[in-house]
């Protein structure tokens, strides 16, 4: 009995591995394959990104402050522009939508390469994405997804690296 007990005391001393895989995957900011400028590539996006789809050919610039991830991005329809910065630890911060209001947006970096992440829009209503840069870190695939799970792909956005 008294064996059960510590064996229960110690796995519930044990750190969360999703929290402890997940602070571990932050690259440095220097290695960081998310950092640089990024064009939409409208031939590979899925979900048409085109004149006459919001966020047509936008462009985003990804810097690192230490762990805070500085976000800027710009699109011609309609045309806005979003300037902020989020730390990716899995909490939600309050962002701006390229209007005059904010949203709520949390990221958690899975792997190097890889982040997770949910934005609330109006109603408390929840969109569920991932960011992937290819292994040659020349393109990046944004997934859309309606459910908590990602099983029901809304669409893709295929960006590519701008040299």
């Amino acid at each position: 009995m008294r064996s059960v007990i510590v064996t229960i005391m110690m796995l519930i001393a044990l750190p969360n591995p999703s929290f402890t895989q997940s602070s571990s995957a932050l690259p440095e900011a220097d290695k960081d394959p998310f950092v640089g400028t990024w064009r939409a590539n409208t031939n590979k996006s899925w979900r048409k990104l085109d004149k006459n789809k919001p966020f047509a050919f936008y462009v985003r610039t990804i810097s690192r402050d230490g762990d805070d991830i500085v976000f800027s991005s710009r699109t011609k329809k309609p045309e806005s522009e979003k300037h902020y910065r989020i730390r990716c630890d899995g909490l939600f911060y309050r962002v701006p939508d390229g209007r005059d209001s904010s949203y709520g947006k949390s990221c958690i970096y899975k792997s190097a390469n890889r982040i997770e992440g949910e934005l609330e829009t109006g109603a408390g209503k929840l969109y569920y994405w991932t960011e992937e840069v290819s292994s040659d870190g020349q393109e990046m695939r944004i997934y859309g997804y309606r459910d908590k799970d990602r099983k029901e792909l809304d669409g893709t956005d295929v960006l590519d690296r701008v040299k």
